[in-house]
């Protein structure tokens, strides 16, 4: 039996966790959080909408497999590594670059990217682990 409230909290659940993770994301240079809390939160996100509609129902949301979420995490990773050997410098050197946004300054970094690119493998990891396990057990 479907339950047309659990389907639809369900998705409310995972746009509230995934916008949740990406705070912390941001905010996990300078505070406690970052990009293996930020995927650990997204993936929960996504484990209880998998739960409430089925590994189907998540495979087809992502629109990407979880490989290809993983090797973007991992190429995401490398170009923070790299970006700095390019400018001469050692390699994870923190960089960062000045942009204006609506009249306010924005500082993006190596740091900021590199924690992208875990938040993208964790997510990619939990929900490979998470997906394998429903279609084993056959759920929903």
């Amino acid at each position: 039996m479907k339950n047309i409230v659990l389907m639809r909290i369900s998705k409310l659940y995972l746009v509230a966790m995934i916008i949740f993770s990406i705070f912390l994301l941001l905010r996990g240079h300078n505070n406690p959080g970052g990009g293996f809390i930020g995927g650990i939160i997204t993936s929960t996100g996504f484990i209880f909408y998998g739960i409430i509609n089925g590994s189907d129902k998540v495979k087809a949301l992502l629109r990407i497999t979880t490989i290809e979420l993983m090797g973007a995490g991992l190429l995401t990773g490398l170009t923070a590594l790299m970006i700095p050997v390019f400018s001469g410098r050692e390699p994870f050197t923190g960089m960062w670059t000045k942009f204006t946004l609506f009249s306010s300054e924005i500082y993006l970094g190596t740091p900021l990217l590199f924690d992208t690119g875990i938040y993208l493998v964790v997510t990619g990891v939990f929900l490979s682990i998470i997906i394998s396990v429903m279609d084993v057990v056959k759920w929903n």
